[in-house]
């Protein structure tokens, strides 16, 4: 669902993008699901994935997350993508079509920052960006070997460009106008045994107030169960 909504994906201005998930009456609040929010505190039931915790290149929290950063993307057709960051930049990932409500959830996944990375010369950035980089690779392989394959556009062959859209992140929740963080995104991803969770590998190039980075995220999917929301 994400591969071939992001397709489709389009930017949107801050402003505009809070005028349209705003609930009636509730001009400084985002329509959001599952009352996820800026200074929710979280609690995620992670025992069905601590049972494979040794083949996940993640460290699943184990304390209570309270939000202190929100962040939308608009994809068109009422498809959206929400985003909740911890302080450690853990991120809770919610996709929603056809409304922002519980019922029209897609999709909830954890991320966790896995590396970072900084290049400085147009030689080190071509390694990640240019035709045949790594951004649009079929595959990527971390150090120790562990591949994953790419997700998004994985049946076309060879170097495909990576999606590029605007994230509107939002620190005060009564702000107005937010950070614009530009990515090129690339999703990819690995199967880990036959019954498992499959273990996502999200890589980003991310510009913001004149610096611009490479980070990777490594993610699982989470059930709405999961969540505790407080």
């Amino acid at each position: 669902m994400v591969g071939r909504a992001l397709k489709s994906l389009f930017r949107s201005n801050v402003q505009s993008v809070k005028e349209r998930l705003s609930k009636s009456g509730e001009d400084d609040e985002f329509a959001t699901p599952l009352g996820l929010r800026h200074g929710a505190a979280v609690d995620i039931d992670t025992l069905p994935l601590r049972m494979h915790a040794d083949d996940l290149h993640l460290d699943l929290p184990e304390q209570t997350k309270l939000i202190v950063a929100q962040g939308f993307v608009d994809l068109g057709d009422d498809t959206y993508v929400h985003r909740y960051y911890a302080a450690d930049d853990t991120m809770i990932q919610v996709l929603t079509a056809r409304g922002v409500e519980d019922e029209h959830i897609e999709e909830i996944t954890l991320y966790v920052p896995y590396e970072s990375f900084y290049p400085s010369s147009e030689t080190e950035w071509a390694q990640w960006t240019g035709r045949g980089g790594k951004l649009g690779a079929p595959t990527y392989r971390f150090a120790d070997g562990t591949e994953y394959a790419r997700i998004w556009f994985d049946d076309s062959d060879g170097h495909v460009d990576p999606v590029e859209f605007n994230e509107s992140i939002y620190d005060d929740a009564e702000a107005d106008e937010g950070r614009e963080i530009q990515q090129q995104v690339m999703l990819f991803g690995r199967n880990l045994e036959a019954g498992k969770k499959n273990e996502y590998l999200l890589v980003a190039v991310e510009s913001y107030d004149g610096e611009t980075t490479v980070e990777l995220m490594v993610g699982v999917d989470l059930e709405i169960t999961g969540l505790n929301v407080i």
